[in-house]
């Protein structure tokens, strides 16, 4: 016998008669067999899936005993939900494919506009498989329904819940922007040129911001308004903290020249003077973007 011990030993219960602790090993082989076969990709050990099997698995009562034991377990599910919390890349890739793929469909019934969607694909991704200082939300998942429907009740409560703050969202993102904003630098003449443009710099700034792609804004939302660190972030995404940090380079640049192109075209300065108007706001943003790559 080699499961059922293993699994006693993280549930915390004892099995005292031979006859039941043989029935509990054959049970559990029953589920570790089931709970491979839609994965034969992805490789778990036995002992990481009793310990999150014996995790949700309650001390068996009187009237089912052993044989009732794992009666309503959808051992597939739960499978894939422990080697997504064990952070193994092939279950991230598979529910990636299977759930958070699907959350467009789900929500259907919504009307969310894309960029909403891939809000909330986003957030779903960061509640359930980002490991910060505790377990990978996933964790939580115990089996006992099919994994689509908790992933229904997580993907409508994660909408619900962002079309309630997306206004506060929106400000916190504007402020985020403002990290980029130029720092007077006691040049009166620079100031002055500041005071001056600075309504214009902002929104020049926030609808650079607005223009990017749904990915890149969440990225710097990530980094800026929620603080996570590029080794969190590519965490999130699944990719390498180098690989997270070019995307939040790249985003930043972005913001930058985009920046740059609205103001030339909004302010009706000859070349002279739009080259010392940008030479003075530029010096700052160059400094607050050295800044942030630093910080990254």
């Amino acid at each position: 016998m080699e499961l059922a011990p293993t699994f006693l030993a993280r549930a915390g219960w004892h099995v005292a008669e031979a006859v039941e602790l043989e029935a509990l090993e054959a049970l559990l082989g029953q589920v570790w067999a089931e709970g491979r076969r839609p994965w034969p990709d992805i490789l778990l050990s036995p002992e990481a899936f009793l310990t999150f099997l014996a995790r949700h698995t309650p001390s068996p009562s009187v009237g089912a005993g052993i044989p009732g034991l794992f009666a309503q377990l959808t051992p597939g599910d739960l499978y894939l939900a422990c080697a997504c919390a064990e952070g193994i890349p092939a279950a991230l890739a598979a529910f990636e494919r299977r759930y958070i793929a699907g959350i467009p469909a789900t929500l259907a019934h919504m009307k969310l506009s894309e960029a909403m969607l891939d809000d909330v694909r986003q957030r779903v991704r960061e509640r359930l498989l980002v490991r910060t200082d505790r377990p990978p939300r996933i964790a939580e998942y115990s089996g006992r329904s099919p994994l689509a429907n908790w992933m229904r009740v997580v993907s409508v409560r994660t909408a619900l819940s962002l079309l309630r703050t997306v206004r506060e969202e929106d400000a916190m993102g504007d402020e985020a922007i403002l990290e980029f904003l130029p720092a007077s630098i006691g040049n009166p003449e620079t100031e002055a040129i500041q005071r001056r443009y600075q309504g214009e710099f902002r929104q020049a700034m926030e609808d650079a911001f607005a223009a990017l792609p749904s990915k890149p804004r969440y990225l710097l939302r990530l980094h800026f308004v929620d603080r996570l660190s590029t080794t969190k972030i590519g965490a999130l995404f699944n990719v390498n903290q180098s690989t997270a940090s070019r995307w939040l380079q790249s985003a930043q640049q972005d913001v930058h020249d985009e920046t740059r192109r609205l103001l030339k075209e909004r302010l009706d300065l000859s070349s002279q003077e739009f080259t010392s108007v940008l030479r003075s706001v530029e010096s700052e943003l160059d400094l607050s973007l050295s800044r942030i790559l630093t910080e990254a």
